[in-house]
């Protein structure tokens, strides 16, 4: 059985597109501060409101005690894994 999803609010799908186009291009998940920048949101606390909805409606994992903490999950993530290039490393490695 699939559950359905509650469709985002606007804010909440800027606010997921604008982490999924950060982590495409840095390799890393921006800062609540940048989320707040990028997607020009009042403040730090609307951020996370909106954040803590993500979380709770499975688009998104957060770590709490780390400053980038935050992990997008199923087809947030592999959306974003799609635009990574894979480059083969040949060579010896020391152990």
């Amino acid at each position: 059985m699939t559950l359905m999803k509650r469709p985002l609010s606007k804010r909440q799908q800027t606010i997921l597109n604008y982490i999924k186009d950060f982590m495409g291009k840095n390799s890393y998940p921006p800062t609540v501060r940048d989320i707040q920048t990028g997607c020009e949101v009042s403040s730090t606390s609307v951020v996370d409101y909106n954040l803590q909805i993500l979380q709770r409606e499975g688009y998104l994992q957060r770590r709490r005690e780390v400053s980038r903490g935050i992990e997008l999950l199923g087809e947030s993530a592999a959306s974003t894994l799609r635009n990574l290039i894979s480059v083969p490393v040949v060579g010896n490695i020391a152990a």
